[in-house]
């Protein structure tokens, strides 16, 4: 289901997210400098800046994207972004499917209600003009959306009943919802199915007369081929790996799958052409059943604290911002398309051009985005005329892994990027630090185990104990909720109900497992586990390195509070800070990882098995500095990192050349893989500054580090503390104190 908006206004939500008519102040007079031999640079930044927006933008931001999240969850909303369900879309007819689920209407009633209410409470007279007329928007628009749904529903109601549709329906929400599967069962519903479409046929063409419109017949095939296309990811997400629905469902879904198509088929070459253009009530096609309890629902308010959203200090250096930064993607990445020939005359004039303006008058955020401008231009300068050696070493080995080494000169500049003012060797050096640390934990669990210091032995004995086959994606999830129950009852972050409640999941092919044979998530979780395709030394590799200590460990990481809340919060401050175009590993990885280390801290890997597979994520991180370093620098071959993950971290030899086929053929940038743990001793000492000398509560800490997004987690520190900024303090951040060369 689409949302619906006021017919007068339909582009209500770009113009609340659009800054307001600039006055500006007068400009200062111009700096007489030599025109650049690159990108055109101007000379005074102050009619650049941006006037305040409405207060109410991030309000319509989140309404807009959490109803299209919840929508997401529920079968037949099908736009493009996170969750969208189903196969291969209907054929462009004109027509769309009808509305299937009472579900997701019954959802999407309460959390409009919700926010109907919410925003009635909203005191406009505190609000700028532009707020008011974006309140008075969203006010409609949430009324608009609550009438679509009742218009939908009556207009189905009028034209349905299609007695199939209600128990498929249910029946594929339960696995979007991550609900066991009962394979029986599914298979008694598919057998049903056969029985219900053939009588739908025959009610349908029995008469000999027209029953239903042209137009009625071509939705009854979307609907018909929507669902369809959803039944076969149902059945592809199953089998292969659950033996006992491979079993019961080989026959029932292709007798179910072929049923629907031969009724898309009816549909459209018996039904339309028969038809006329008027609606026929002799007949009624599909009505949809009562709404079933939506699952998930009720435990949190639909609704986040509107007036901290609303009172949120705006970042005036946006259009600066964008003006200056080159590219996204982050540093050093094979995939990120070159920046514009820059010179030492381009960043000159950025430099001066900065100093039109007055530091001290900015707002927070936009004297970090001036810091960053600044520092950046300063590293570029000092680039110039100082070009990278072309074509790196790497050590040759006979592995098959490709990849080209980024050389040290290279990897020093990446790290000057992400403002990190230490060399290659001095990580290796902290790598090796945070290697002795853990291996002292590892210890310590390895003789509550009763392995004494063969910790080698412990990590061997909890490979042993995973779920079998077909039980991977309830223990997944059920290790998802359990985090996100732990640092809610905490207090450690904030977990909307809309963000708990959408928790998607895919399982991976062979094929991509031979790459990414642990955990992949985001938008959602991909799961690895064998599947039956593969050899039996793959399926024993694969069921060992996915065990339940290994996963307790990482499931967090790809979900919430790692990565998944991260995407969440981060799509919905677009515009409370300017985009600095930064994709980098340090925060996106280092954001996740950290929850690893701060969990662990807390307690909440409370058995030695548990505390073993932490630990032996931990030292992979480490690992990964070593040889990934190693590699680039030209010291080690892709056949050396396999070797050390084995030998030095315990991992199954398959797993360990995945795991390095990934890191230097997948397309990511050179400090890619040491950005996780580097990242998140980052935060970690970010936390130590701010949270434990009670500058900060710890979840206004988390809160914040996700509204800022996206940056090097030096200047990320510098939006957060407290220090005075002034126009030339340094950026770079020595994080970890200070280290050795060897």
């Amino acid at each position: 289901m689409r949302l619906i908006f006021p017919p007068a206004g339909r582009t209500w939500l770009l113009a609340l997210l659009a800054p307001v008519s600039l006055a500006g102040p007068t400009p200062a007079p111009a700096i007489r400098l030599a025109a650049p031999q690159a990108d055109s640079v101007p000379t005074d930044l102050r009619p650049l800046l941006v006037a305040p927006q409405s207060e109410i933008r991030l309000v319509a931001l989140r309404y807009t994207q959490d109803r299209a999240l919840l929508a997401s969850n529920y079968i037949g909303y099908r736009p493009g972004g996170r969750g969208g369900r189903g196969g291969p879309p209907a054929p462009d007819t004109g027509a769309k499917p009808l509305d299937v689920s009472p579900a997701r209407n019954a959802r999407l009633a309460r959390f409009d209600s919700a926010w109907a209410g919410a925003l009635a409470a909203v005191d406009r007279n505190h609000l700028s003009p532009a707020g008011q007329a974006g309140l008075d928007s969203l006010r409609v628009a949430v009324t608009a959306n609550r009438a679509a749904a009742d218009y939908a529903r009556q207009e189905n109601g009028a034209v349905g009943r299609l007695t199939f549709v209600p128990p498929l329906v249910e029946m594929l929400e339960r696995r979007i919802h991550l609900v066991d599967v009962n394979a029986e069962g599914a298979a008694d519903t598919l057998n049903m199915l056969l029985t219900e479409i053939a009588e739908t046929r025959r009610a349908l063409d029995s008469t000999g007369t027209v029953v239903v419109s042209n137009g009625d017949a071509e939705r009854i095939a979307a609907t018909a081929e929507m669902l369809r296309g959803n039944l076969g990811e149902w059945f592809r997400f199953y089998n292969g790996y659950d033996p006992l629905f491979t079993w019961w469902m080989g026959l029932p879904y292709r007798h179910a799958d072929a049923a629907l198509k031969s009724f898309v088929a009816f549909a459209r070459d018996t039904l339309a052409p028969k038809g006329d253009t008027h609606v026929n009530d002799r007949l009624v096609l599909y009505r949809p059943p009562p709404a079933s309890p939506v699952p998930g629902g009720g435990k949190l308010a639909d609704v986040p604290d509107l007036s901290e959203i609303i009172t949120l200090p705006q970042d005036e250096m946006s259009e600066v911002v964008r003006l200056y930064v080159p590219r996204a993607g982050g540093r050093g990445n094979p995939n990120t398309s070159p920046a514009a020939v820059r010179d030492s005359a381009f960043y000159g004039h950025w430099l001066a051009a900065l100093h039109t303006l007055d530091f001290d008058k900015l707002s927070r955020n936009a004297q970090v985005d001036y810091l960053y401008i600044r520092a950046n231009a300063e590293n570029e300068l000092a680039r110039v005329g100082h070009p990278l050696p072309a074509n790196p070493p790497r050590l040759a080995d006979k592995s098959g892994i490709p990849g080209a080494a980024r050389g040290r000169d290279g990897l020093i500049r990446d790290l000057q990027d992400e403002f990190i003012p230490y060399t290659p060797e001095q990580l290796e050096v902290l790598a090796e630090r945070e290697f002795a640390i853990t291996q002292k934990e590892m210890l310590k669990a390895s003789h509550e185990m009763g392995y004494g210091d063969n910790w080698k032995a412990a990590v061997e004995k909890v490979k042993t104990e995973h779920v079998p086959p077909g039980g991977q994606p309830g223990m997944v999830r059920d290790l998802i909720f359990q985090a996100i129950d732990y640092v809610r009852a905490n207090n450690l972050v904030t977990v909307p109900e809309v963000a708990s409640e959408s928790m998607h999941m895919t399982m991976m092919s062979a094929q991509a497992q031979l790459s990414n044979p642990f955990f992949l998530g985001g938008s959602q979780i991909q799961v690895a586990y064998p599947t039956d395709s593969m050899d039996f030394e793959a399926r024993e590799e694969a069921m060992r390195g996915n065990n339940l200590a290994f996963a307790h460990a990482t499931a967090f990481h790809e979900m919430i509070p790692g990565h998944n809340l991260s995407f969440y919060v981060n799509a919905r401050y677009r515009g409370y800070r300017a985009n600095l175009g930064l994709d980098t590993p340090f925060y996106t990885e280092g954001w996740a990882l950290y929850w690893e280390l701060t969990l662990y801290d807390k307690g909440f890997d409370t058995t030695p098995e548990q505390r073993v597979g932490a630990l032996f994520w931990r030292m992979h991180r480490c690992a990964r500095i070593i040889f990934s370093l190693k590699f680039h620098m030209g010291e080690w071959s892709p056949q050396q990192a396999i070797d050390f993950l084995v030998d030095r971290v315990g991992h199954e030899r398959d797993n360990a050349t995945a795991e390095v086929r990934r890191s230097f053929q997948g397309g990511y940038s050179p400090l890619y893989q040491a950005g996780y743990l580097l990242g998140g001793l980052e935060l970690r000492s970010l936390r130590h500054e701010l949270v434990d000398s009670k500058q900060m509560t710890e979840r206004a800490f988390h809160d914040e580090i996700l509204r800022q997004g996206s940056m090097p987690i030096a200047l990320l520190r510098l939006a957060l503390t407290r220090q005075r900024l002034t126009r030339d303090m340094p950026v770079n951040w020595t994080f970890y104190g200070d280290l050795p060369d060897h």
